[in-house]
């Protein structure tokens, strides 16, 4: 008979925690902040599969769907409806980017955006003067300037691991490797993002290969070229309506 009643009870315990969060959901759909969210619902965006071919893969990026329940909290707080507060969870696409960080990133697939990858520390002023996001390429801490993304250029594992290690104590690791330059095996044993460039861009080739460039390409501009045809590079991107993009941000799905 003990045993019945401390069933009964737990029954009724769980029995009342049913039906206050069924009364709850109620009164929410009910309220005219969850109507006005619902509105939104069929803002679904699919996510987009990597593309993965031999040992390249180009990123493909993440669907949402709107959290109803998260953006009602979050307005019900404030009293009144708000759209930008709606709150979205992110869906991984099947094929992900994360799960094949030893493939090489060899483009992305953003329409309206690139990013530059420079060898050259003589533009530096130029392009903060110009507020001009980009990736440099070091070997060495004396290079740092904080607030700007680098990548480890080492290519000895040694000097890689070390300047890696600065990196990371001062929370500046951009977590990405460039072919050609960085400690590859180091690389893939941190699983870090390694990246060959879409287009490397230099001085003899610069006249050709700009009338290439496409929404999504990583361009690595070479160390022999001018401060001008720099320049030059640039004016085609914004005449062709490519803005210039964080790498780390180019590449995430």
């Amino acid at each position: 008979m003990k045993y019945v009643k401390y069933g009964l009870v737990i029954f009724l315990c769980i029995f009342s925690f049913y039906i206050s969060d069924t009364a709850i959901i109620m009164v929410e759909n009910m309220s005219p902040i969850m109507k006005e969210v619902k509105k939104f619902s069929d803002n679904y965006v699919e996510p987009v599969n990597a593309i993965i071919e031999d040992n390249t893969i180009i990123p493909g990026s993440n669907g949402s769907k709107l959290n109803e329940r998260e953006s009602y909290l979050k307005m019900n707080e404030f009293g009144t409806f708000n759209e930008t507060f709606l709150v979205y969870d992110y869906i991984k696409p099947d094929v992900s980017l994360y799960d094949n960080l030893d493939k090489v990133i060899i483009n992305t697939n953003k329409r309206s955006e690139v990013s530059l990858i420079v060898l050259n520390d003589e533009w530096d002023s130029y392009f903060r003067e110009n507020k001009i996001s980009y990736t440099k390429v070091i070997k060495d801490s004396n290079d740092l300037n904080k607030g700007m993304s680098y990548i480890n250029g080492n290519g000895d594992s040694e000097e890689f691991n070390k300047l890696n290690s600065y990196l990371k104590k001062n929370k500046m690791n951009s977590k990405m490797c460039l072919v050609d330059y960085s400690n590859i095996a180091s690389c893939k044993s941190n699983k870090y993002f390694i990246i060959k460039p879409t287009i490397e861009i230099n001085h003899s080739n610069l006249a050709s290969v700009k009338k290439n460039i496409r929404g999504g390409n990583i361009l690595l501009l070479s160390s022999n070229l001018s401060l001008s045809e720099v320049k030059v590079i640039i004016s085609h991107l914004k005449y062709n309506n490519l803005s210039i993009k964080n790498l780390e941000d180019l590449i995430k799905e």
